[in-house]
């Protein structure tokens, strides 16, 4: 299958997986929830500047420009970070560039983010903050990261990824996966932008901006997917085929000019005569 139908088939499988009962919270640059729920998750941007319009960093315009390549230009595209609220204060378990650290969320109060409300139970999310606590202290996954990167870019179907070790998507999904079946995708290979469409996760704020870098890396992606595309491949979606025409109905033999009956009633008129 090519990548883009692998993919159309990955987001429909997420579409139809989607959990109910999930709200989303936007939060500006400067505001901050009163009081968080364990287990619910946050979506961020990696800036390099303050503010709403901050300047994403380099890392953050790689991220991106794999999330493009899955989701188009679109809002799943903006998020570069993930985080699990594990108490009520807003401490965080995430995987940032030292390893899997406990923090809090306030360190992002310069810059906005969604907090994405999950439908779980009180166990469920038990679980998969308990999940996150106990990798605290284990390495930050750079090899699962390039492997991710390459794979989301180049659509290789070949995952690379190192045990034990945890990008920030990776870690929230998981942790939340305590709370459904299973993702689609398996966990090494979520990115934010994923997290966002499977939970239905929006701001409704205007697109990101693509910037030089985001427009090079995407120029790449189409050259590399121009020269992986073949000869005859499918439509993404060609339909269904049309049943076979029904024969037409056999046409009617028309009797000859002059029928049996005619011709008897001339014989007859001639013994008459």
């Amino acid at each position: 299958m090519s990548k883009r139908g692998n993919e159309e088939r990955i987001r429909a499988r997420m579409r139809a997986s989607r959990p109910a009962e999930v709200t989303v919270s936007h939060w500006p640059a400067g505001q901050a929830p009163e009081q968080f729920v364990p287990g619910d998750f946050s979506l961020h941007r990696a800036t390099a500047t303050k503010g709403r319009g901050g300047a994403t960093t380099a890392l953050g315009k790689l991220i991106q420009a794999g999330e493009r390549a899955r989701f188009g230009n679109s809002d799943f595209a903006r998020w570069t970070h993930s985080t699990l609220i594990v108490s009520e204060r807003g401490d965080i378990c995430e995987a940032i560039e030292s390893g899997v650290a406990l923090d809090n969320i306030e360190k992002y109060r310069g810059s906005d983010y969604l907090v994405v409300h999950v439908s779980a139970s009180p166990v469920q999310r038990e679980l998969a903050c308990g999940f996150a606590k106990t990798r605290v202290g284990d390495a930050y996954g750079v090899v699962n990261f390039i492997g991710l990167a390459f794979q989301a870019l180049f659509g290789w179907s070949l995952s690379i990824h190192m045990d034990g070790q945890f990008i920030c998507s990776g870690l929230v999904s998981r942790a939340t996966e305590k709370y459904i079946d299973a993702y689609p995708r398996s966990p090494e290979n979520m990115m934010p932008g994923d997290l966002a469409y499977f939970w239905g996760a929006t701001s409704g704020e205007p697109l990101p901006a693509l910037g030089f870098i985001g427009r090079l890396l995407n120029l790449l992606v189409a050259f590399v997917d121009l020269f992986r595309r073949r000869k005859g491949d499918p439509a993404p979606d060609p339909g269904h085929p049309q049943p076979p025409a029904a024969p037409p109905p056999p046409a009617e033999k028309a009797a000859p000019h002059g029928g049996a009956g005619e011709q008897q009633e001339m014989v007859a008129a001639g013994r008459r005569r």
